[in-house]
């Protein structure tokens, strides 16, 4: 049995994070914008196509206080982007607030700890991740690993509630 192939997106309007793993394999991108803003769905499409992915997790996004009201739009035109590329390509998918995986991934509020977690989780890919700024790689990375969690909860889920129907 092939491995499955997970992938994990934190969203923005110029920055975000867009990485794939399966195994002991990975890959870690920047989400592809334009440099005014938005997302390159052609070139996110061209990501999510390299290989066959089996279920992809992003953070969900919203309002935040203190956040003025363009920068709002702009993340959601951006997450609305992300969205709808999961929807075209037919990706199974969740959307998971930033508490919940966090909470489960024990990640705190420091973006250098997420950075460093996940450098401990992927040694192949810490060069992808050496500088500060790529906290959002850090990210995605992380959310990969738990969407691989939750993919092997509700596979374990599956075969319990089989075996009480046997019973």
């Amino acid at each position: 049995m092939t491995e499955k192939v997970y992938c994990g997106i934190d969203p923005g309007y110029v920055t975000g994070g867009v990485a794939i793993v399966s195994g002991d394999w990975g890959e870690v991108h920047d989400l592809p914008t334009f440099e005014s803003g938005g997302i390159n769905c052609h070139e996110l499409d061209h990501i999510l196509n390299s290989t066959s992915i089996d279920f992809v997790v992003i953070e969900k996004q919203g309002a935040r206080p203190m956040q003025n009201v363009s920068s709002t739009f702009n993340l959601a035109m951006a997450y609305g982007q992300i969205l709808g590329c999961l929807q075209i390509l037919g990706l199974r998918h969740q959307i998971h607030s930033p508490h919940s995986w966090k909470k489960n991934m024990r990640v705190t509020k420091d973006k250098d700890y997420a950075r460093q977690l996940a450098i401990q989780q992927f040694p192949k890919l810490a060069m992808d991740l050496k500088l500060k700024k790529h906290e959002h790689r850090a990210e995605a990375l992380l959310l990969a690993a738990y969407a691989r969690e939750l993919d092997s909860y509700s596979m374990r889920r599956a075969a319990y509630a089989r075996e009480l129907d046997r019973g």
